[in-house]
């Protein structure tokens, strides 16, 4: 007598052409699956539990006009929500160690919008002409798109109603592959989160740095967001793979610093931004007087105003600027003194990684990219980082000169930046900084560890990189024209070491051309260039060059 398989639910994120079906092949056998109430892109229906393998496939009529090119393992319960032509479901990352506890200051919920072993499907749904307003001109379009988002996770799907949506990002303006954000209401918050980003990663053909990055700040402790893989679709166009990253926001604050608690005072959040290259004074926080008035010219931005009763102008700031123009160095009460103004361990730790992970759009090398949050309840300022897409050798500046430098020639460094140069003349931190360089490049950076990481997270991607590069892409209406302005505005004269002339003109031609880099490529090197190299090339060739310079027993000659 022969067993009869009993009956399995199987569910698949998939988008077919019209008037095609999509179908399970269950042991050689087509089941037809039907669209779910709960997403557009879900596929679900029962069939038999497989007793070879399955796998799913799109029906013109009962023809195979294309099907999935692996054979799934048999299941004996319902399966997770699966996404067409991946050959997993679930990764296992390996962990980076922890070097650091987390500042004192930290008290994170344990919510998280992150699934990091898993890529998660947001569909967002709008009319689409307000999805096609969105993408015109991109460099000062402000269009806010309002729809519905589904969330698909393997086990979970969430529907979100209000949801609004618009572009992001700056440079990333200038690419095929745009940036966005989105807000939700009030009431249906994500794990605690209103605010979140969808980086493109289009500045990365590696897919890693930014990931990376935000594991590495976990594991020394910094405060700030964290980054996961999701696949983006817009009612039923594929967008590709994006970076989700939270928004520093409100609700990002409380559950960064108070675990959530929503009744809890909090302080003014000040951000350092990007002014026009060589046109204003840049955000180094440099004293520019007792008039609160003198930090409103654009470098300052504030993101998040206090709550009542506390000055919600730029103040604060400027006391710390004060504080920083005449700091002291020496003396029994040194460390007490600078603590009394802000986290000490923030800025030491902060600095250690823009000079090991190469940021080259962050505070020292460009004053940009930094938060400062006021800890009210201390009445002092932490030090907190975002977007680190220019990272790990990606840059205007020449790679190799950066990588080869000592950290007092870390590009920017030579303009004496007041928080890290006051910091560094102050014996303790400086030795306690240049301990965790040494710590960061022999216990993350050591070649076993890295890469064992970055192996594991590019065998996680690998497909999804290259669904990414194979889909389609509306032209950017301001691509070549923002490229080309960089090239003809460009001044020689104003470039700072390592800057270099060629560095610049290739990141320029890189995103006129247009032309991807190899995956695999991009991840090891070399590329060939001087404005991108690889991951592991940027990681083996600074460890080597800090650890010559810091640490004695690696010193030759």
């Amino acid at each position: 007598m022969v067993a009869v398989s009993k009956n399995i639910t199987y569910s698949v994120i998939i988008v077919p052409e019209e008037q095609q079906t999509v179908a399970v092949v269950v042991d050689q056998r087509p089941y037809t699956l039907q669209p779910s109430s709960a997403s557009s892109l879900l596929y679900t229906g029962e069939a038999p539990a497989a007793t070879q393998g399955y796998y799913y496939s799109k029906l013109a009529g009962d023809q195979v006009v294309e099907k999935e090119g692996f054979m799934r393992s048999a299941l004996e319960t319902d399966t997770p929500n699966e996404f067409y032509n991946r050959s997993w479901n679930s990764a296992t990352v390996s962990s980076l160690p922890t070097l650091l506890s987390p500042l004192s200051l930290i008290n994170h919920t344990d919510l998280s919008p992150h699934l990091k072993n898993e890529i998660v499907t947001y569909h967002f749904e709008a009319d689409q002409d307000q999805i096609n307003q969105m993408h015109q001109h991109p460099l000062t379009n402000t269009v806010k798109v309002h729809g519905t988002m589904t969330r698909i996770t393997l086990r979970e799907i969430q529907k979100f109603t209000d949801v609004k949506m618009q572009l992001s990002g700056h440079g990333t303006r200038l690419h095929h592959k745009l940036s966005y954000k989105f807000e939700l209401p009030e009431n249906q918050a994500l794990a605690g989160y209103r605010h979140l980003k969808l980086r493109s990663l289009a500045t990365d053909p590696s897919y890693v740095r930014e990931r990376m990055s935000y594991d590495i700040y976990r594991s020394v402790g910094v405060a700030s967001t964290d980054c996961s893989y999701v696949r983006v679709f817009m009612n039923k166009q594929a967008y590709g793979l994006y970076g989700l990253v939270e928004v520093n926001e409100e609700p990002w604050i409380e559950n960064e610093f108070y675990a959530g608690r929503k009744d809890t005072e909090h302080g003014i959040l000040y951000e350092g931004v990007f002014v026009r290259l060589f046109t204003a004074r840049p955000a180094t926080l440099a004293y520019r007087g007792d008039d609160q008035k003198l930090y409103a010219d654009g470098a300052y931005k504030i993101d998040v105003k206090p709550s009542e009763g506390q000055p919600a102008d730029y103040t604060r700031l400027m006391e710390l600027t004060k504080f920083l123009a005449n700091a002291p160095s020496t003396g029994s009460e040194v460390v007490k003194e600078w603590e009394r103004h802000i986290d000490t361990q923030s800025i030491i730790r902060n600095m250690a990684l823009e000079i090991t992970l190469g940021l080259a759009d962050n505070y020292i090398a460009n004053s940009n990219n930094y938060l400062l949050y006021d800890y009210c309840q201390q009445q002092k300022f932490i030090y907190i980082p975002t977007d680190t897409d220019l990272s790990f050798g990606s840059s205007s500046f020449s790679a190799p000169a950066m990588w080869k430098a000592n950290y007092q020639r870390f590009p920017g460094m030579t303009r004496k930046p007041p928080l890290v140069t006051k910091l560094l003349q102050v014996p303790q931190f400086k030795q306690a900084f240049e301990n965790l360089l040494v710590k960061i490049c022999k216990d993350i950076f050591h070649p076993d560890v890295i890469n064992r990481y970055i192996d594991s997270v590019v065998d996680m991607i690998r497909e999804d990189v290259a669904w990414d590069q194979s889909l389609p892409r509306s032209p950017n209406q301001d691509r070549l024209k923002g490229a080309l302005s960089q090239l003809l505005n460009f001044k020689p004269q104003n470039l700072l070491p390592p800057h270099t002339c060629k560095a610049y003109i290739d990141i320029a031609l890189r995103g006129i051309s247009g032309r991807p880099i190899p995956f695999d490529q991009a991840v090891n090197g070399p590329t060939g260039h001087v404005s991108l190299v690889g991951v592991k090339e940027w990681i083996l060739h600074r460890r080597k060059a800090l650890l010559q310079q810091l640490d004695s027993s690696e010193r030759t000659g």
